[in-house]
C-alpha cells in the first residue's frame, strides 16, 4: 500500500514531467517568435539611429552666403561679407 506522501510526490512528478512535455512541444513556436520580436525591436533601432542624425543635421546645416548686395557701391563686398558674418555668429 502507497502512503499518502508517497502518492502526492508520484503526483507531482507526474504533473511536472506534463508541464516538461508541453513547454518542450511549445519551445520551438516561443523561440521563433522571440526571435521575430528581438529583429523588429533591432530593425526599429537601426531606422532610429540613422533618422535621428539625418533629421538633426538638416535641420542645424548654416546657409554660408558668398553674395552680399547692397545698393553702397563704394564699399567692398568683403566688408558686408565679415560685418554680417560677425553679426550673425553674435546671435
Amino acid at each position: 500500500m502507497m502512503t499518502e506522501s508517497e502518492f502526492d510526490e508520484l503526483w507531482q512528478r507526474t504533473e511536472a514531467e506534463g508541464y516538461g512535455q508541453r513547454l518542450a512541444a511549445e519551445y520551438g513556436d516561443w523561440n521563433r517568435r522571440q526571435r521575430h520580436i528581438r529583429g523588429v525591436a533591432l530593425a526599429s533601432i537601426v531606422v532610429v539611429a540613422m533618422a535621428v542624425p539625418m533629421l538633426t543635421i538638416h535641420q542645424h546645416q548654416t546657409k554660408d552666403y558668398e553674395t552680399i548686395y547692397c545698393n553702397r557701391s563704394g564699399i567692398a563686398e568683403t566688408q558686408w561679407t565679415s560685418l554680417a558674418s560677425e553679426m550673425l555668429m553674435e546671435i
